[in-house]
């Protein structure tokens, strides 16, 4: 009779070492990240940032991306691949040239060595962000060429279906939330954004929905910001990446990744965006501080 209760703990223990053994494991939580580069379009990451995403992957810096759109509202393009005139177009053929949009960043960020995790895609409306951004916050703005009202992806899925199983409105609130949680989660030291002088207003806006993410997660990490239409603001830029000539023929590789497919629209995109130098613009990053 002394002898059982010391055997009896033995046996619990084997029960619960075996029944652990059956308890998944709890997911590991990302790493921060060095950069985040948010992109209004797919191509505006390689040609605001290429060399920034290489420099730091060359120094084993963590490397994020974050798409806003698919690229759905380019009319030209959405007719080049679908072979039709503009005024034949259907929702479906903006959403084929989404689908081809959403591989360019696949294969370019993959060339530049960013992880496929560490790709995400918001999947908002492109030709959208300044249109839901001053309307009524309650009412879903719908993509006049897609007829989407919320988000979406077509060669990827979007990011709250994937972090939230269903896709977000397309409310100002949702991209602000999208934003605000993945800095909030990720907590980047650095984040390059299109600046507000641009003269896309997706691009300009995309700065706008990053300035209120930025306050809602009380982040204070650096703010960049880069210019990709339009002429650069009046001051001098405050950082300043040189490309090498391996960096130039790597960024020009990404840069043609995004003309696949989509002849004659974006033929000339290599050529016209690849500098030897890419600029930015440093926002005060401090909620109280950023305007």
């Amino acid at each position: 009779m002394m002898n059982r209760q010391p055997r009896l703990h033995a046996v619990q223990m084997l029960a619960l070492l075996a029944v652990s053994t059956l308890i998944p494991p709890l997911p590991a939580k990302d790493a921060p990240l060095d950069v985040l580069v948010i992109a209004p379009h797919p191509d505006d990451e390689v040609i605001g940032c290429a060399g920034v995403m290489l420099q730091a992957l060359s120094q084993h810096r963590r490397v994020g991306v974050v798409i806003l759109t698919n690229g759905d509202g380019h009319v030209a393009l959405a007719a080049a691949v679908a072979k039709k005139d503009k005024h034949q177009l259907q929702p479906d053929d903006f959403l084929r040239a989404a689908a081809i949009r959403q591989q360019h960043p696949l294969r370019a960020t993959a060339r530049i060595g960013v992880p496929r995790d560490e790709l995400k895609f918001l999947g908002h409306p492109d030709s959208g962000l300044e249109k839901f951004y001053t309307m009524d916050g309650s009412t879903p703005f719908q993509q006049m060429f897609t007829q989407k009202g919320e988000t979406h992806g077509v060669t990827a899925p979007d990011y709250r279906s994937v972090a939230h199983g269903k896709p977000a409105p397309y409310l100002k609130a949702s991209v602000v939330a999208d934003l605000a949680e993945i800095i909030r989660e990720r907590q980047p030291k650095e984040i390059y954004v299109t600046n507000e002088a641009d003269t896309h207003a997706d691009h300009r806006f995309a700065f706008s929905y990053v300035r209120d993410a930025i306050r809602a997660a009380n982040h204070r990490g650096d703010l960049f910001t880069y210019v990709v239409q339009g002429n650069p603001p009046s001051q001098p830029p405050d950082h300043r990446v040189a490309l090498t000539a391996g960096e130039i023929k790597t960024k020009r590789s990404a840069l043609e990744d995004h003309q696949a497919g989509t002849s004659p629209v974006h033929d000339h995109l290599a050529d016209e965006y690849m500098k030897p130098e890419e600029l930015f613009w440093k926002i005060p990053a401090d909620p109280a501080a950023v305007r």
